[in-house]
Formats: C-alpha cells, sequence, structure tokens
C-alpha cells in the first residue's frame, strides 16, 4: 500500500497523436514487470489495441489484439539469413493456444542441436517422406512398443513376448495369423530372447 502512496505521477507524460495513437511515458501503475518506462497505445476504428512498451523490469512487450506480421529480406541476398531470433540465457518458447497449429515451412527444414532433440506427442508422430526414404542413423537404436510391424520384425510383438519359452512357438503364432511373420523368424526369436534374458 505504501508502494502505491509513494507513486510519482508528476514523471508521467502523455503525448496524444489524435484519437486512435498516444505514447505513455513513466506511467507509475504497478503491472506484473514493474512499472512501465513507455507504452505506444493504437486502436482501429474496430476498438482493436496494438501495445508495445518496455517496463522498469526490462521486458519489452507487444501485444496486439489481431495478427502480427514480422516480413524481412525483400531486398536481402539469396542464401542469406533474413530474420534472427535469439535468446542469450534463456529459452525460445512458442506456443499456439487452443486447437492452433504451430507450423514451420521451407525449402529445407534442418532441426540442429548440441545435446538432445525430444520429440512428445499425446497421440501420433507421423513421419512421412513421399518421394524419398526416412534414415535413421545412430550408434544405437531402440524400438518399445507393444504392437507394431517394427516391433515383431526386432524384438517381436507383446504376443511373441508372452509366448516365449512356452510350447506355443512363433511358427504356430504366425501360421494362425496372430502375428505377422514379417522379417526373419529365426532372428526374431533370438532377438525377443536377447531382449528379456
Amino acid at each position: 500500500m505504501a508502494e502505491r502512496l509513494n507513486q510519482n505521477w508528476e514523471s508521467r507524460d502523455i503525448f496524444s497523436l489524435g484519437p486512435k495513437f498516444r505514447i505513455d511515458i513513466n506511467n507509475p501503475q504497478m503491472g506484473s514487470d514493474g512499472t512501465d518506462v513507455y507504452t505506444m497505445y493504437g486502436v482501429t476504428d474496430n476498438k482493436d489495441v496494438a501495445i508495445a512498451g518496455l517496463t522498469e523490469g526490462g521486458t519489452y512487450k507487444i501485444y496486439n489484439d489481431k495478427s502480427i506480421e514480422l516480413v524481412g529480406g525483400s531486398k536481402g541476398t539469396e542464401g542469406g539469413i533474413d530474420i534472427v531470433i535469439a535468446g542469450m540465457n534463456g529459452d525460445i518458447t512458442i506456443t499456439a493456444m487452443k486447437n492452433g497449429e504451430v507450423r514451420i515451412k521451407g525449402a529445407n527444414v534442418m532441426i540442429q542441436a548440441d545435446e538432445d532433440v525430444d520429440i512428445k506427442a499425446g497421440r501420433n508422430i507421423n513421419l512421412s517422406a513421399s518421394n524419398g526414404r526416412i534414415l535413421l542413423k545412430s550408434n544405437k537404436a531402440d524400438c518399445n512398443a507393444l504392437v507394431g510391424n517394427l516391433a515383431e520384425a526386432t524384438t517381436g510383438s507383446f504376443v511373441q513376448r508372452v509366448f516365449l519359452g512356452t510350447k506355443v512357438g512363433p511358427d504356430f503364432l504366425i501360421s494362425d495369423g496372430i502375428v505377422s511373420g514379417i522379417g526373419n523368424l529365426p532372428n526374431v526369436v533370438a532377438n525377443v530372447a536377447g531382449g528379456l534374458f
């Protein structure tokens, strides 16, 4: 409460350049990141608002009721870098709220990390190379799945692992249509046994 009483309203300046645009300097009202150093405020005839400014906490903010366009490189050199987004000491977060999608599109898309790349999905991960191939290259590649042709061809499906070591052999499971029988049957059995024992 004392902080509110000590607000210096005399240092505040407001430059109004018509009914649609103004610049507010040294607004002493506290926000989530301190008071504002300056705020540029614009409004359209439809009451859509755009705000840009700097807080005393050092945050530069841009808010807009509709879309934000960031375009660069119309006169740049081919193959050059047109837009740079860099986080010097922290994370970079891109979030599409509600049902929005995050789309990255280009002639080529490269994701590079000095350490790990983690891709997590609540449902499916789809990889599609319509006119080429999908290449996985590493020192070690693991498949941990209950069902699917990749699981059956490498470590064996969940059903194959359940019946491993019993009198119900893989040949019966394949002949009865319980598993697909893709791949080399002896290698599948060996892989299943090697993964369990």
